[in-house]
């Protein structure tokens, strides 16, 4: 890095930082109120993402230790599956996880170049590679949506800069996106989520955005900007809809959390008694059916539970 590059990227972050620590009311700050739940702390290290299963249970993807953790809807432990290595059931670095109605859990392992599937009981079922564009370095399956719709799985594959769909089997339907910045374009795709019409948000991480589609790729909106204001982002990470059919996105960098209506327009900040709440590097994030957001804060090492009040 040159030296006028580094005295830029400081003041970015000195600029950053005195955002965060502006109290919030100079902003005229948008809430969504949130109640604090409780806290759960598995012993991950760097979790990257969640799915809860139809009995309420909690799997949490351990990517650094190469596993999935289970525990209840109250946080408490009930078991882990998965560990180091390239044989069926074991984990390079898996990143995504979805779980579809019938009880079958899906998870992006990155490292491996595949998907894998097993029942909630952690039994490894069977596995597909994900196919690259990419000779050099292959594909990078980051995550997974397990659809409604003709049973599509939809995979966002972070190296080649689209969204690949694939049936149960494996077999590869269709696909979309390349590297670009417009509409239906992609640099880095990340976590995804599918709303009741079976139409796909996907986090465009590096053009800081959400992008959502119709459930064969066509282009419906776009969602949020760069920056660091209210509505913008500076490296959106997660996302995931509400029973109104809000959009929450969880920013990385900046610690928020923010809410849109699906077609874009920003709603709020989440907020603890009208103060914005600052989470450790969140991440991965699900709304339940009971209106609890859970965040799985990265650097925190932890999944928070909240109760969403407005």
């Amino acid at each position: 890095m040159t030296a006028l590059r580094r005295i830029y990227f400081h003041l970015i972050l000195l600029f950053l930082f005195s955002i965060l620590i502006t109290p919030d009311i100079s902003f005229a700050l948008k809430c969504i109120n949130t109640k604090f739940l409780f806290d759960m702390k598995p012993g991950a290290n760097q979790p990257s993402d969640l799915s809860i299963a139809p009995n309420g249970d909690i799997y949490l993807v351990d990517g650094v230790n190469n596993r999935i953790i289970v525990l209840g809807s109250d946080g408490r432990w009930k078991f882990d599956f998965g560990k180091e290595g390239t044989g069926s059931g074991w984990f390079k670095y898996p990143l995504g996880i979805d779980i579809s109605n019938d009880g079958k859990v899906f998870i992006a392992d990155s490292g491996n170049h595949r998907i894998q599937v097993f029942d909630l009981k952690g039994k490894y079922l069977y596995k597909f590679n994900v196919e690259s564009e990419s000779n050099a370095y292959g594909s990078d399956p980051v995550d997974i949506i397990a659809s409604r719709l003709k049973d599509y799985l939809y995979v966002a594959d972070n190296e080649n800069h689209n969204i690949k769909v694939y049936n149960r089997k494996g077999d590869l339907q269709f696909k979309w996106g390349k590297f670009g910045e417009e509409y239906s374009e992609f640099r880095y795709p990340g976590i995804m989520t599918a709303n009741e019409y079976n139409e796909i948000f996907v986090v465009d991480v590096l053009n800081t955005r959400v992008q959502k589609f119709e459930p064969f790729g066509k282009f419906i909106a776009s969602i949020g900007s760069w920056g660091v204001l209210q509505g913008n982002f500076f490296r959106p990470k997660g996302v995931t809809l509400d029973k109104y059919n809000r959009v929450f996105v969880s920013d990385g960098y900046m610690g928020v959390i923010q809410a849109f209506t699906d077609m874009g327009t920003f709603l709020g900040v989440v907020c603890k008694k009208n103060k914005k709440r600052v989470f450790d590097y969140p991440v991965g994030i699900h709304i339940d059916k009971n209106n609890r957001l859970y965040v799985v804060e990265m650097k925190g090492n932890k999944i928070t539970v909240l109760k969403i009040v407005d």
